[in-house]
């Protein structure tokens, strides 16, 4: 009777959602359904409302999603106090589960102090002016705000130079580079798109061994000859390329303030550092850091890899 009596009342909470949902405004630590003694309160029924994906709030009717998530966390206590039971707490990998997440949370925790404190000490008193921020313009707008080009890329990787070789000769007399690609390239991730590679390039960010035979590719639909690296060897080919506009002050304003802000930022954490760091005792454990000399020492890592 009593098993029922409970039952109904879970139904009675489930079936009236919008009561629920109404009832956050009060005190968001009253429990709202029991399970064997342990509490679903307001606030973890908020919390999971919160954090449940806008697709899947989108596939349930408003007035049903409050119910949803009860139902849920009703689900969740069972099968928890089942695992319990069934002493799954006390599994390694599940201790270690809770030893990174406390870590974690004690990190998280901490950096959070940290920020408030950089916040409240530090950043109020950081002013960044207006000309400072357009003679940094001024001094970068021919490199870094300048136009430049970037270029769209696809390529065939292969072992070996001999292979290289042949690749290139089929290329010339008019195979495709895209079946190429796909048939001989051993970089499989770019080999089952055609060889292409995802993102642009520019000259500065392009590896040195590649520069110059890329952007001395005047066509569209041109390639290289085969290119040696640590990988193997390569055959570029130019799929695009485009010309980037100059950036002017109006578009690169913000970013500019934000990068001084952070200079100044850095220069006033360490110096507020260096002013109070005489107050504090660091000591160093020396056991633990000749350990690590010796873990990193080259000798050792020849003896590991051996």
């Amino acid at each position: 009777m009593e098993e029922n009596m409970k039952i109904k009342y879970i139904y009675l909470i489930l079936l009236t959602p919008l009561l629920l949902i109404s009832c956050f405004k009060q005190n968001n630590s009253d429990w709202v359904v029991k399970i064997n003694k342990k509490n679903i309160t307001k606030d973890q029924i908020q919390n999971k409302f919160n954090n449940l994906p806008e697709q899947l709030k989108n596939q349930i009717p408003k007035n049903q999603q409050g119910q949803y998530v009860v139902n849920q966390l009703i689900q969740d206590e069972i099968i928890y106090q089942e695992a319990v039971k069934n002493t799954l707490n006390l599994n390694e990998d599940y201790q270690e589960y809770i030893k990174a997440l406390t870590n974690q949370f004690e990190y998280q925790k901490k950096q959070g102090l940290i920020e408030l404190f950089i916040k409240e000490k530090i950043d109020s008193s950081i002013k960044v002016s207006e000309q400072e921020t357009l003679e940094a313009y001024e001094k970068n707008k021919n490199t870094i705000f300048s136009a430049y080009e970037e270029r769209s890329l696809s390529h065939i990787l292969v072992e070996s130079e001999n292979e290289a070789s042949k690749i290139y000769k089929q290329l010339q007399k008019g195979q495709s580079f895209k079946t190429l690609a796909k048939k001989k390239s051993i970089d499989k991730a770019t080999a089952e798109n055609n060889g292409k590679i995802p993102g642009t390039f520019t000259k500065q960010n392009l590896n040195p061994e590649f520069k110059e035979a890329v952007f001395n590719i005047k066509q569209k639909g041109n390639y290289t000859k085969p290119i040696k690296s640590n990988g193997g060897f390569h055959i570029f080919k130019l799929d695009k390329k485009q010309t980037v506009k100059a950036k002017k002050y109006d578009e690169v304003k913000e970013f500019i303030k934000n990068q001084i802000f952070i200079s100044k930022r850095n220069q006033e954490i360490t110096a507020y550092i260096e002013s109070i760091k005489d107050n504090y005792k660091i000591e160093q454990n020396e056991k633990v850091s000749d350990d690590q000399k010796d873990k990193n020492s080259p000798q050792n890592k020849t003896e590991e890899s051996g």
